[in-house]
């Protein structure tokens, strides 16, 4: 045998002498590389690395020479054949230096760190299928790295007890003879304890074929078989992986599993299998990396297990094992082969082919299809636009006019045999409806209003959505019926029409041959879209025009509330004036004197003349106030007191109240008060030019779930119901659905605004109440408020019994700009006993205050006057007599009251007295000041 290597290489020597050994430059820029392999040339683990490491090599970029090298270790023992292959080496690469050495499997590895320094000096090695690796092999080596074969028989095993639950026994089948049987042994039988309580385990190894083929005869049925390399026997017998597994497996007749792909395809059913290839690729990356100047110190061993579960089909069949319980991810190897699988590409091209073919015949049947709609659609588009340009030719016709038109059109543009409008009132109810068919098209009217809800099935869900709706009956039988079941179509089109949110009509639209389309869908929307955009900017225009007259109105009722204030305070120095005179004149008449009588009526006269004023500031007012305790028997008489200065005198006033419980409401009086006059204005247009009464009633009705005849959505309860009627000339049936609608009239011409019964309405709506109406053309109109009525102990008001005034003796002095004012004060407080000195200019007072500051008691002082208001003259004082009383009295009437009482607090005004005054609220309030020892405000 030694003679027969030493033959071969001397051989191969001699061949390498009479090669031309390029020139260093030559070869200056080229990698050389070493790939050194364990074992011949045609072993399958040894065949998938080189795959590997040449697929990656083959690919890199770098410019590289590769030499193979085989060591034949699976045929020659390595402690033999090492020193041959030195010796082989050190002169067949002696003037070869190597950039990067690839060593696979463990006598290659053990070979270089023997002899790396000797035959390859300093040359980077990677290594790869190095099993049962350990840097204890490396151990004072620098220069190599690699990956090691981590084996994964563990799961393997685990993979086998899976397959098989019913195995007892694993039997571990090795030559034991090689380097790389042995290290797989000891590896296997490290994991016995693990399992050791679950299985037991035989060993068969350092058998010949024929022993080892008897043992495998003699296993039990429930055993399976691990094989852990079977190559060269103990009498030297080597046997190729194909002939191995197969040996194995036929005499056996068992499951083998196998943690080495390469092992696969003649009897191992699979396992938990380590790629040869894949160990050769990433020993190729490492090699790159360092031919790339990565330095191999930077190149850590790689240990991560690469492994996969592989399992051959024919095995699986053979043993019965259902794909489904494999471990997710598994590969599945040998299938057979169908007639698609030998044929793929002649198939694959031919269906390509006629699926090309048949998408550009349907590409050219939909162009086709798509120029035909597109035609018919671009002609029903022009009949929209050429509709619209009519629709925007007739500004001058009325909504409904417009309407009808359209609806008109738009169902000849769908050639729907019918088309119905519905229109829909805010308060979702639905009173006319336009009908359009071959013969026709006109409005109507329903004699009751119906609301959404009353619609037949299934119209009140399809008049909630926002898009248009096509409905088709299920057979001819049974057509889908019309809202209101004005009619019945096998195909119906629908779309609620819609406006900020608020649903305003549904258009429908029916045929029995027609059958609508998305197309359709379409021009009805754009169309009404159209139509709705063009009676909305109407109404936009109308609006704005209501709108500015409303401004006109409410700066008309600004300036007459301005004027209201601004004269309030002459009106009432003078009504004052005349009212304090005519109480001293009453002191001084004796009651049998006729005189007195007429005194007492001139007396009335000024306080009625003080509620005017106040009434009509209250009219003009548009300042909120709280909600407080109102008697609406008492508003409305004072609201008729109004009237009766408004109203012509053709007109009759007639007013009565049956209200046991009080008649109390818990509301803002100001609107209450708009409430009755709305409706009483109302009243007096409708009665104008003519005699006629107006009757006001108030009275308490009783709201029960069983009520049948009054308003809808009252709560159960007690109400108070305000009716206002008129016997003037009615309201039209057709007006009356829409008559609580914002900036509706039907006395346009006459300056209406269509907000007052829609401010009523809002009110009413506001408190919990509601308002309804009944007419009668020619005979009247007769308005209903609703209220919850407040049941309190709270009393109407009643006149307080008059007071005597107080007397006094301190010194007072008394500044008013107001001769009259001045006159009858002056003489009242003489007449209590008082000391009065009066002034009719604010800075003469202050200057006499400021000369004599403990002179006066008390100063009484009007608030407006021309150099110091009465507020100014008392905060002026403040420093100079801080122990004097002061007491404002004035007639204005202004909105600012809370500013004007926190600024008196601030100055120490002790009371306030509106003008006009009695004389004995005058004498009780500054009795009350001069006797009270704390500074506070009080209004009266």
């Amino acid at each position: 045998m030694h003679k027969v290597l030493l033959s071969v290489i001397i051989f191969i020597l001699c061949i390498s002498a009479l090669t031309p050994v390029r020139s260093i430059a030559a070869e200056k820029n080229t990698a050389t590389v070493l790939v050194l392999n364990s074992y011949h040339m045609g072993y399958l683990w040894g065949e998938s690395v080189l795959q590997g490491i040449r697929d990656e090599l083959e690919q890199a970029d770098l410019p590289m020479k590769v030499h193979y090298e085989f060591m034949d270790t699976k045929q020659h023992s390595p402690t033999k054949i090492f020193p041959l292959l030195y010796e082989l080496y050190s002169t067949k690469y002696k003037n070869t230096k190597f950039d990067a050495i690839i060593a696979s499997d463990n006598n290659a590895l053990d070979f270089l760190v023997r002899y790396r320094d000797q035959l390859f000096p300093n040359a980077p090695v990677v290594f790869c299928g190095v099993t049962r690796f350990s840097p204890k092999l490396l151990q004072g080596k620098s220069g190599f790295t690699g990956v090691a074969e981590e084996v994964d028989f563990k799961e393997t095993i685990e993979l086998a007890l899976t397959l098989f639950p019913r195995t007892k026994n694993i039997t571990l089948v090795s030559g034991g003879v090689t380097t790389s049987s042995k290290n797989n042994l000891e590896q296997a039988k490290e994991l016995v304890p693990l399992f050791a309580n679950r299985v037991s385990f035989t060993e068969l190894t350092k058998l010949n074929p024929v022993p080892l083929q008897e043992k495998l005869a003699a296993l039990p049925a429930d055993t399976v078989i691990l094989y852990l390399s079977y190559y060269r026997t103990p009498d030297g017998t080597v046997l190729s992986v194909q002939e191995s597994t197969s040996l194995i497996a036929a005499a056996s007749n068992l499951p083998v599993f196998s943690p080495w792909l390469y092992t696969l395809g003649n009897g191992v059913l699979g396992g938990k299998m380590l790629s040869g290839i894949q160990q050769g690729e990433t020993a190729a990356l490492l090699a790159l990396d360092i031919l790339k100047g990565i330095p191999v110190a930077d190149l850590p061993v790689i240990r991560r297990p690469q492994n996969e579960f592989i399992f051959d089909y024919r095995q699986l069949k053979k043993f019965k094992i259902p794909q489904d319980i494999l471990p997710n991810r598994s590969e599945i190897l040998f299938e057979p082969q169908t007639l698609f699988y030998k044929y793929k590409t002649l198939i694959l091209i031919a269906i390509a082919c006629f699926v090309w073919l048949s998408l550009t015949i349907l590409v050219l049947l939909r162009m086709l299809r798509e120029k035909n709609e597109t035609t018919k659609l671009l002609k029903r588009e022009e009949e929209r636009l050429e509709s619209l340009l009519e629709l925007n030719g007739q500004e001058k016709s009325s909504s409904d006019e417009l309407i009808l038109f359209s609806v008109d059109k738009v169902r000849k543009l769908l050639n729907a045999n019918t088309a119905v409008y519905l229109t829909i009132t805010s308060n979702k109810k639905v009173d006319r409806y336009c009908i359009s068919n071959e013969l026709n098209t006109s409005w109507h009217s329903l004699p009751n209003q119906l609301g959404i809800e009353d619609l037949i099935s299934p119209w009140e869900e399809l008049i909630q959505q926002k898009s248009t709706s096509r409905l088709r009956a299920e057979n001819a039988r049974t057509p889908v019926v019309w809202p209101l079941g004005m009619n019945k179509f096998k195909n119906s089109i629908a779309l609620p029409i819609w406006e900020r949110e608020q649903l305003r009509a549904l258009i429908v639209l029916g045929d029995d041959v027609v059958t609508f389309s998305k197309s359709d869908e379409r021009q009805l929307t754009l169309m009404m879209q159209g139509v709705t955009n063009f009676i909305q900017k109407r109404r936009a225009k109308e609006r704005e025009a209501q709108l500015a007259s409303e401004l006109r109105q409410s700066q008309k009722m600004e300036a007459l509330g301005t004027v209201a204030g601004g004269i309030a305070h002459d009106f009432n120095n003078i009504i004052g004036a005349i009212s304090s005179c005519c109480e001293l004149a009453l002191d001084d008449v004796a009651k049998e004197n006729p005189a007195h009588e007429d005194i007492k009526q001139a007396l009335k006269a000024a306080y009625r003349g003080k509620q005017i004023i106040g009434q009509i500031r209250r009219f003009s007012s548009r300042s909120e106030v709280a909600t407080e305790m109102i008697s609406l028997p008492n508003l409305a008489e004072e609201c008729i007191q109004l009237l009766q200065t408004l109203l012509p005198s053709t007109i009759e006033i007639k007013f009565s109240s049956k209200t046991p419980h009080g008649g109390m409401l818990l509301a803002d009086a100001g609107e209450l008060h708009q409430v009755i006059m709305n409706l009483c204005l109302n009243a007096d247009h409708a009665m104008f030019g003519m005699q006629g009464v107006l009757t006001i009633d108030v009275e308490e009705v009783d709201v029960t779930a069983d009520s049948f005849d009054l308003p809808r959505g009252l709560s159960p309860g007690r109400f108070l119901r305000l009716s206002v009627s008129d016997t003037g000339t009615g309201i039209d049936n057709e007006f009356l659905p829409r008559i609580f609608d914002p900036f509706f009239t039907t006395k346009k011409e006459k300056g209406g605004t269509g907000l007052g019964l829609s401010t009523v309405h809002g009110i009413s709506k506001k408190y919990g109440g509601a308002v309804t109406v009944e007419s009668e053309p020619d005979k009247g109109t007769t308005f209903r408020v609703f209220l919850p009525e407040v049941v309190t102990d709270y009393c109407a008001w009643a006149p307080e019994p008059e007071k005597s005034s107080t007397h006094g003796t301190e010194h007072l002095l008394v500044v008013d700009d107001d001769k009259e004012m001045l006159y009858s004060v002056h003489k009242f407080l003489e007449r209590q006993g008082y000391t009065v000195t009066m002034l009719q200019s604010s800075a003469e007072a202050l200057e006499c205050i400021r000369k004599n500051p403990n002179e006066f008691d008390l100063l009484l002082a009007d608030q407006i006057m021309p150099e110091l208001t009465g507020l100014e003259l008392a905060s002026a004082i403040s420093d100079i007599a801080p122990d004097l009383r002061v007491i404002i009295y004035s007639g204005f009437e202004g909105s600012n009251a809370e500013l004007f009482m926190r600024q008196s607090a601030e100055i120490g005004i002790s009371a306030f007295l509106a003008k006009p005054f009695r004389n004995a609220d005058l004498g009780n309030t500054i009795r009350n000041v001069l006797d009270s020892q704390q500074d506070s405000v009080a209004w009266l």
